[in-house]
């Protein structure tokens, strides 16, 4: 693994555990996680590495609260991506 990797791990990490504590009870931990992984993947290449931490968080809770919002007592996904 790179540096740069390390890093990005740390900040996927660093989010998962902020969004884990925003919307426990409310979402499963396991689909927390999956959206900020799904998240990153879908920002790396799409913006600079120093911006990742902030850009992760902001459209991973965005992407959380339209979960909640369109449907909160069924199980809804973000399709995997690429």
């Amino acid at each position: 693994m790179t540096v740069r990797s390390h890093l990005a791990d740390d900040v996927v990490e660093e989010v998962g555990v902020w969004l884990a504590g925003e919307f426990v009870g409310r979402l499963p931990a396991a689909e927390i996680d999956r959206v900020v992984k799904v998240t990153r993947i879908d920002l790396e290449s799409s913006i600079a590495q120093e911006e990742l931490g902030e850009m992760l968080h902001r459209l991973s809770r965005a992407r959380l609260q339209r979960i909640l919002l369109l449907s909160p007592a069924a199980n809804v996904r973000i399709p995997q991506a690429r």
